[in-house]
């Protein structure tokens, strides 16, 4: 029998709908036009730690859970730790290694086929388009 496409936890985390934020510091949106995914990061902050984070995605399981786990994973990071956090999601899915501990490693627990890593970065190259809009307002 062929394994499944998505594991257990992607599925749930997917199965969660999210919401976008009523009052956001900062949104930016992402699309794939490869694949169609679509996906909006809205955040909260105040004195440089992240409040909240929202969103929107149309997209594979993937890029919907990906989303989820961001928003489950942000708030309360302050914003100079947030790159590194983008880095750790990158690297994860090269070395197909994380933490169990991660909070992130649900969303990683199974190795993600290369063509499909976008599906995964999608929601974090948005949160890097929102992070560089928050610098350039401030």
């Amino acid at each position: 029998m062929a394994a499944a496409l998505y594991s257990d936890a992607v599925v749930a985390l997917a199965a969660r709908k999210p919401e976008r934020l009523a009052a956001p510091t900062v949104s930016a949106q992402r699309n794939n036009p490869l694949c169609g995914d679509r996906v909006t990061v809205d955040l909260a902050v105040a004195d440089g730690v992240i409040q909240g984070v929202g969103g929107d995605v149309r997209g594979c399981a993937l890029c919907c859970a990906s989303l989820i786990a961001m928003i489950d994973d942000l708030p309360g990071r302050p914003l100079a730790a947030l790159p590194e956090r983008i880095e750790t999601v990158r690297r994860a899915l090269v070395a197909t290694a994380i933490v169990p501990e991660d909070p992130l490693a649900p969303l990683l627990d199974k190795p993600v086929p290369r063509p499909r890593h976008r599906c995964v970065l999608l929601p974090w190259d948005a949160l890097t388009d929102a992070l560089s809009s928050l610098s350039t307002q401030a």
